[in-house]
């Protein structure tokens, strides 16, 4: 089992969190149309709606053809920053558990159909969810940059 990948998810949610509630400090904080809020509630939602779905899809040998998946036009206005936080963890928390219960072939011989990715495994699908962290990381980072000037 390749636990790296595991314990990157684990690293990069702790790093985006912190950077989250650090940025929230300032109300003007915004990447894109986003807010942090905004941000923390998306990656919350991504996490509960998307991976943990698609990944028990392909795991369970279904086969699953995904579309992309975006909140573009989402409306995360009623959602507290430490409420979509605590979501978050303990979404990924649970999923990190669900994958490490999962057999080999599960993880990385079972398929599902990505229109942008293209077949994709369990592992794979972890790897996406990694540079979705990283992506909204490098905003964050760049937030950061503006808010210290």
């Amino acid at each position: 089992m390749n636990e790296a990948i595991l314990d990157d998810l684990v690293s990069s949610q702790q790093l985006m969190m912190a950077m989250l509630r650090v940025s929230v400090e300032d109300p003007s904080a915004r990447v894109g149309a986003w807010d942090v809020r905004d941000i923390a509630a998306h990656l919350s939602a991504t996490e509960r709606d998307c991976y943990v779905p698609r990944i028990r899809a392909i795991a369970a040998g279904e086969n699953p053809t995904f579309d992309l998946f975006t909140h573009d036009g989402a409306d995360f206005g009623g959602i507290h920053l430490e409420d979509a936080l605590d979501e978050w963890t303990a979404t990924r928390l649970m999923l990190i558990g669900y994958v490490r219960t999962l057999e080999e072939e599960q993880r990385t011989r079972l398929t599902g159909r990505h229109v942008k990715y293209g077949d994709v495994t369990v592992d794979r699908y972890l790897e996406i969810a990694l540079r979705h962290d990283r992506d909204h990381l490098l905003g964050l980072e760049r937030l950061a940059g503006e808010l210290t000037r």
